[in-house]
C-alpha cells in the first residue's frame, strides 16, 4: 500500500506514467479499430465473391405458385400449378432458408463491374445476341439480373428467366418471361415447353454446394432430366460450379450429366469447358443436349 507522502513524492513520475500508459491505451485502440474495419471489409469481399451473390432460389421442387396460364409472351408473368407443393410450414422454412442466402448488392454497377465472377459474365452475356440462340432460359433471378437482357442486347433473343421466389420488387426484373417454379417441377407445370429452348444459363444454382447439400439422387436426376427436357436437340446447358460444390466432380457429370450432355466448348472455342475464374473458386462448363 503507498502512502500520501509517497504518492506526494513521486507525484510527477505518476502523471508522466498515466499520460504514458493512456497513450498506449489510446494506440492500442485505435489499432484494434484498423484491424477491425479491414476485417470487416475482409469478410464484406468474401461474401460478395463467394456465396452471397449466388441466386439460388429456383432449384427444389414444390412451390407455392398460382395458376393463370402455360402460354409464354412477352414480358408475361408466367405462373404454374402443381400437386407437389410444400405445406404451409415447409414453405414458411424454405423462405427464411432462402432469404439467408440471397443477397442483394447496394451498388449494383459496381457489382457487374468489379465483384467475384461477374466481369466474366458480363463478357459472356454480351456475347449471346450475336450468336445462334433464338431463345434463352435463365435459372434464377433477382434484382441484379434486370441488366442481362440489356447485355444481350438483341430483338431477335427471347430472354426468358425461372425464379419461383421474386425479389421484393419483382419490376426490377427485366426479361420477356417469367417461368415461376422450381427446376424440378417445370414439366409438370409447362407442359408445352418441352424442347424450346436453345441455351439454359445455369450460374450459381445446380452447381452451388448449399443447393447440393440438399439434393439427394432423385433430385439430381430431376432437374438434370428438366433440363434435357426444356433443350432443343443440340442445345446448350452452361453450368457454373463453385469450388468444392461436390466432392468428386468427375465421378459427379460421369454419372448425371454426361449420359445426356456431350462436354464441349463455346461459341467456337470462344471459353473452354472448365474455364476458370478467380483462381477456380468459379468454373464454367458446356453441355450440349445428346
Amino acid at each position: 500500500m503507498v502512502s500520501i507522502g509517497a504518492r506526494k513524492k513521486n507525484s510527477s513520475l505518476g502523471f508522466c506514467t498515466k499520460r504514458v500508459v493512456v497513450i498506449v491505451s489510446a494506440l492500442a485502440l485505435l489499432a484494434l479499430g484498423l484491424q477491425a474495419s479491414s476485417l470487416i471489409r475482409s469478410l464484406e469481399h468474401d461474401l460478395l465473391q463467394h456465396s452471397f451473390e449466388k441466386p439460388m432460389n429456383a432449384t427444389l421442387s414444390g412451390a407455392a405458385v398460382l395458376t393463370e396460364t402455360n402460354q409464354i409472351g412477352t414480358n408475361d408473368r408466367i405462373v404454374g400449378t402443381g400437386s407437389d407443393a410444400m405445406s404451409e410450414d415447409q414453405k414458411e422454412n424454405w423462405k427464411q432458408k432462402m432469404d439467408a442466402w440471397v443477397y442483394e448488392p447496394k451498388n449494383v454497377n459496381y457489382f457487374w463491374k468489379k465483384m467475384g465472377d461477374r466481369p466474366f459474365q458480363r463478357e459472356f452475356y454480351s456475347r449471346l445476341g450475336k450468336g445462334n440462340f433464338n431463345r434463352i432460359l435463365d435459372v434464377g433471378a433477382r434484382s441484379y439480373n434486370k441488366f442481362c437482357k440489356d447485355l444481350i442486347n438483341s430483338t431477335s433473343v427471347e430472354y426468358l428467366q425461372m425464379e419461383p421466389n421474386l425479389p421484393s420488387d419483382p419490376s426490377d426484373l427485366k426479361n420477356d418471361g417469367l417461368f415461376e417454379c422450381y427446376m424440378n417441377e417445370v414439366r409438370e407445370k409447362y407442359p408445352d415447353q418441352g424442347s424450346s429452348f436453345d441455351l439454359v444459363i445455369d450460374f450459381g444454382v445446380f452447381g452451388w454446394k448449399l443447393v447440393q447439400n440438399e439434393f439427394d439422387d432423385t433430385k439430381v436426376k430431376g432437374y438434370v432430366n428438366s433440363v434435357t427436357w426444356l433443350l432443343r436437340d443440340k442445345g446448350c446447358w452452361v453450368l457454373k460450379t463453385d469450388q468444392g460444390w461436390v466432392p468428386n466432380e468427375v465421378e459427379f457429370f460421369d454419372k448425371h450429366i454426361l449420359p445426356y450432355f456431350t462436354m464441349k466448348d463455346f461459341d467456337n472455342h470462344a471459353y473452354e469447358s472448365g474455364h476458370s475464374i478467380k483462381g477456380g473458386n468459379f468454373n464454367f462448363f458446356f453441355f450440349y443436349k445428346k
